[in-house]
């Protein structure tokens, strides 16, 4: 059997996000990704099982991207006070944003896509533990935590696609104006 090449694996999962940011993430095919990587689309599912195997990669790559930005290690920490945890949780998805306004349109695709995976929704366990607590303890609204997420998410793609697209210069909007914009639709 051949050895696995982890440098094919991240030249597929890169050919997959330029389908997505491209044409959408309904649009990937292992066709596709083939063509543009150079390989036989039989090389494809040496590193991934099917499509939604491919798709579900690309997801997870960019959540460990988030993860690695920022403070996402201390929102469960109950020795930190809730509200600097929720402001960890903003300013890591602000950061991340900012840097990455791409990944958030591809993990926003990849989710329209509705594919059954416990795994696509388990990532954000740290988060849904995180605003529930809020919730509970009376920090955020009493709203569905999926709302509060969906608030965040879509505030801050937003915002990072503006500076993406010229709408005004990053240094326009400070963090705090942003994060009080998302913090006021949130907190009761």
């Amino acid at each position: 059997m051949k050895k696995k090449d982890n440098t094919k694996v991240e030249k597929i999962l890169n050919a997959t996000v330029e389908i997505i940011l491209t044409e959408g993430a309904a649009a990937v095919s292992t066709v596709k990704v083939a063509k543009i990587v150079g390989i036989a689309q039989s090389n494809v599912y040496l590193y991934f099982k099917n499509k939604n195997d491919l798709l579900l990669s690309a997801y997870q790559r960019e959540l460990d991207q988030i993860k690695a930005t920022g403070e996402l290690k201390t929102l469960n920490d109950s020795d930190i006070p809730i509200k600097t945890r929720i402001d960890n949780y903003i300013r890591s998805v602000f950061n991340y944003s900012i840097e990455h306004p791409d990944g958030l349109t591809l993990i926003e695709q990849i989710k329209m896509l509705n594919i059954s995976d416990e795994n696509l929704y388990d990532n954000n366990t740290i988060v849904i533990d995180l605003l529930n607590e809020a919730i509970e303890t009376g920090y955020l609204k009493d709203l569905p935590v999926n709302l509060h997420m969906a608030t965040v998410f879509n505030v801050l793609h937003r915002h990072a696609l503006n500076i993406k697209e010229g709408f005004y210069d990053q240094n326009k909007y400070s963090y705090e104006a942003i994060a009080q914009m998302v913090l006021d639709a949130l907190k009761a």
